[in-house]
């Protein structure tokens, strides 16, 4: 018994050696996880599309939210628009997803071009450094000043509390990363392919992409300081600019799976309706106003079936209606906009397979229209503004060209609500209301609407107009512009949350800055005059005259049209 024991613990001594020895040699193998992904295995062009579907497929906006309330492109019934408190939301998704993976890449293919000795992935690093300062563009003109010069840096430089750069200091260096950037995309150099959802990897179109947002971010400085935006406009022109819906900027959403459709698409598919989504007053008021052949293409006329009900027998038709900017507001003023009197965005904003935009070749022209016209850049600001008017004509003749095909199958769900008896039968109708026609696209362009007239600052607002109509759904591009310039001019109602209908500024940074980053905060906090409210300005929102009150004012009645 004690010869097998003693044998039994030699066994045992044995095996812990062999086991402890065996520990020792695979040591740094064992405790290196499987699913650790380093640099060395990490494929950049994947990474690439991920951010871009992320920050532009998920991330942008489409045009029912909360921003497109201020400039009067849209309105939504479940919101409350003077509230206050933080919006965390393109905080968060721009540090803890596009800006850090988009450093990532940039580290990433230096260190390759450096071990291989070449410049190699050089187009890779440009198409990245610019689609960072559109993402971080968004970041600043939500915020005001943020972290930027020592935030996404490489994890062996990382700094857990960075600082906050003022937006002055954030917009110099979005100029230089800018044309730094052009000037690095060489056609000669490998580049992302397929995997750029944008432009196929195409240097030409990225180039122009980077110029364009450069004319976006001078022009957005200029009430500040002119001489900054003169300064980094004056190399750009039509021929290195974006002025073709060839060279827009966008990706398509795509309909292989739910979560790649048109965000609009698949809730209307989810729900068996599409959902509330009012058109603003502003902008059906501009397009009712001219005659506008696109109004059809944007929006539907009015569901309420009232024509004909007792007290009612002199409404013919509520046509197209759009809604006052609506919150918290006493019921005698909402009433009147019930009840679904007022218009909702069309079905062709609800294809499966739609674009989402970053920037178009219309509000590139606006741009340059406005520069010309207060002399920022030499030009005919009438001239334009014809092609930036023109641009955004046929880019809503693509709209429907490119939705029609998809609509059919999923028209009787949008329609359910006020049509439960919609066939296919109602079609040819439908196409023929809803298309524009070269006629009427002519008179049109025969009205006064195509031609700039008036004082300098009347000129201004129809560029601002149109550029806002031209702009959707891109609801954040439009709010930026509104606090730029003042316009357009947006008709409130008698708002009684805290913001009592005075429309935001800017967004409250995050609460949990106050916490894990709070000196950098604090003295961030001081430059803004101590308040981190939506009401503070940010540094580029200068102008004295913005915004520009609309003339109107919201009536207060006890029936439901007016």
């Amino acid at each position: 018994m004690k010869t097998y024991i003693k044998t039994q613990l030699i066994s045992v001594l044995v095996l812990l050696l062999v086991i402890f020895n065996a520990c020792t040699e695979e040591y740094e193998k064992m405790n290196t996880r499987n699913s650790l992904v380093t640099e060395d295995l990490i494929n950049v062009d994947l990474l690439f599309t991920r951010v871009q579907v992320q920050a532009i497929h998920f991330g942008s906006a489409y045009g029912t939210g909360t921003l497109g309330n201020y400039c009067g492109m849209n309105v939504r019934q479940d919101n409350r628009p003077f509230t206050i408190g933080d919006a965390p939301g393109v905080w968060n998704a721009c540090y803890g997803d596009y800006a850090r993976n988009l450093s990532d890449i940039i580290n990433i293919c230096k260190k390759r071009n450096e071990a291989n000795g070449n410049n190699a992935l050089d187009n890779k690093i440009a198409m990245s450094r610019i689609l960072k300062v559109w993402a971080f563009a968004e970041v600043t003109d939500t915020y005001g000043d943020i972290p930027y010069s020592e935030s996404c840096l490489p994890v062996e430089e990382a700094i857990f509390q960075p600082k906050y750069d003022t937006q002055k200091d954030i917009y110099e260096d979005f100029f230089k990363e800018l044309k730094e950037a052009a000037a690095q995309l060489d056609a000669g150099n490998d580049s992302y392919g397929s995997a750029d959802l944008i432009y196929g990897g195409d240097v030409d179109k990225w180039k122009k992409l980077a110029n364009s947002l450069r004319l976006r971010l001078a022009l957005r400085v200029r009430y500040v300081d002119p001489e900054m935006a003169k300064s980094n406009m004056s190399d750009l022109s039509e021929a290195n600019l974006i002025t073709s819906l060839e060279d827009d900027a966008f990706i398509n959403s795509a309909d292989d799976y739910n979560s790649n459709m048109n965000r609009l698409y698949d809730r209307m598919i989810t729900n068996g309706y599409p959902g509330s989504a009012e058109v603003g007053k502003t902008l059906e008021d501009i397009m009712s106003a001219t005659n506008d052949p696109r109004i059809a293409v944007y929006m539907d006329t009015a569901y309420a079936q009232w024509p004909g009900t007792p007290g009612y027998e002199d409404i013919p038709s509520f046509g197209y209606r759009g809604k006052p900017l609506l919150g918290f507001v006493p019921v005698e003023e909402k009433y009147p906009w019930g009840a679904e009197t007022t218009s909702q965005w069309s079905a062709f904003w609800y294809a499966p397979i739609i674009e989402r935009p970053l920037i178009r070749s219309s509000e590139v022209y606006f741009a340059l229209a406005e520069a010309a016209l207060f002399g920022l850049k030499s030009g005919d600001a009438d001239a334009l503004y014809k092609k930036g008017l023109d641009q955004a004509l046929a880019w809503t003749q693509k709209l429907y060209a490119n939705s029609k095909p998809q609509m059919p199958p999923y028209l009787g769900i949008f329609y359910s609500r006020v049509y439960p008896d919609w066939d296919e039968t109602w079609e040819p109708d439908y196409w023929a209301d809803k298309e524009m026609t070269q006629a009427e696209i002519a008179t049109y362009k025969a009205g006064d609407v195509y031609t700039l007239s008036g004082s300098q600052e009347e000129k201004l607002e129809m560029i601002m107009n149109q550029k806002m109509i031209a702009l959707y759904p891109m609801e954040e591009q439009g709010w930026f512009e509104w606090r730029r310039t003042g316009y357009p001019r947006v008709l409130v109602g008698d708002d009684g949350d805290a913001l009592k209908g005075v429309s935001p500024r800017r967004m409250p940074w995050p609460q949990n800055e106050q916490s894990v980053n709070s000196a950098n905060y604090e003295q961030a906090l001081q430059r803004i005059g101590g308040v981190d409210g939506r009401l503070q300005k940010v540094w580029w929102d200068a102008n004295p005259a913005a915004p520009h009150k609309h003339p109107g004012k919201v009536p207060w009645m006890d029936h439901p049209w007016i």
